[in-house]
């Protein structure tokens, strides 16, 4: 594959085995360094999320390597490699429930520096509150617009897109060099989708960091990636820019239809 090192983030002969059953079998990818979106689709149970979780130490690959900002970061747990300038957020919203929104982000920024104090229990305790991490989650909730009556909510009386926006703020106030997003559009209606079509690009430019969407909206993803990866029982089937995936025989078999099949 191409020098990991021109890459922020790269995996090179994944294999991922779960008992019997081959999640990801020799995949080989490496997304862009910089600014910039990559997106990574495929039918559901191709491995898409499974390669989120290798990327990020979720889930350690039965062979291959793994590579961040050209460092092989090959078995490290994930808060190594979140450290090292990977952040994520998942399928499902993963808040801490007994936290406001602006705590969560805070936590998220005070995490980042690698501070030694996170003994569990500890979540309430000052340790995490400092100047420095406030003034970090704020920018970030200000980033993606999440407004101030909202930031002192618990999750429970968020609603999903304020949900999505306290992860995606809590993603970036570790200023990763590496967004990934796991479907952050599940869920949301049309109106919400375009918002956040326009908050991708509008943190795309803003940011010094490249992000990765796992999603299967075809209409936001073709709107805004740059590159795009697909994944078919675990397997590459195919990558290139959003006009040359949508042409591809392979793709439009496996996965995205023929306009005559969309036309039936």
């Amino acid at each position: 594959m191409t020098s990991a090192t021109k890459h922020s983030i790269a995996v090179d002969g994944v294999t991922v085995q779960f008992g019997g059953v081959t999640a990801l079998s020799d995949v080989s990818i490496a997304f862009g360094a910089g600014r910039g979106i990559d997106a990574l689709i495929g039918p559901n149970g191709a491995g898409k999320t499974t390669l989120f979780n290798v990327f990020t130490g979720v889930v350690q690959p039965t062979r291959g390597r793994i590579f961040a900002h050209g460092e092989d970061v090959s078995g490290m747990r994930q808060d190594q490699i979140f450290r090292r300038g990977v952040s994520r957020t998942f399928q499902g919203v993963r808040l801490f429930g007994h936290l406001t929104a602006r705590q969560n982000v805070t936590l998220a920024a005070r995490s980042a520096t690698g501070s030694e104090d996170r003994a569990a229990g500890r979540y309430s305790a000052p340790w995490w509150e400092s100047a420095a991490s406030r003034d970090r989650a704020r920018a970030a909730m200000d980033r993606v617009g999440l407004a101030s009556a909202v930031q002192d909510r618990l999750p429970s009386q968020l609603s999903l897109w304020d949900s999505r926006m306290v992860e995606i703020a809590r993603a970036i106030s570790s200023q990763p060099g590496v967004l990934m997003l796991d479907e952050p559009a599940a869920g949301l209606n049309t109106v919400e989708k375009t918002r956040l079509r326009d908050l991708l690009l509008k943190l795309s430019s803003a940011l010094d960091c490249h992000i990765v969407v796992v999603e299967h909206d075809m209409e936001l993803v073709m709107s805004v990636a740059e590159h795009v990866w697909v994944l078919n029982f675990g397997k590459l089937l195919a990558h290139g820019t959003p006009a040359q995936v949508q042409a591809d025989p392979l793709v439009l078999e496996a996965y995205l239809g023929s306009p005559e099949e969309e036309a039936a």
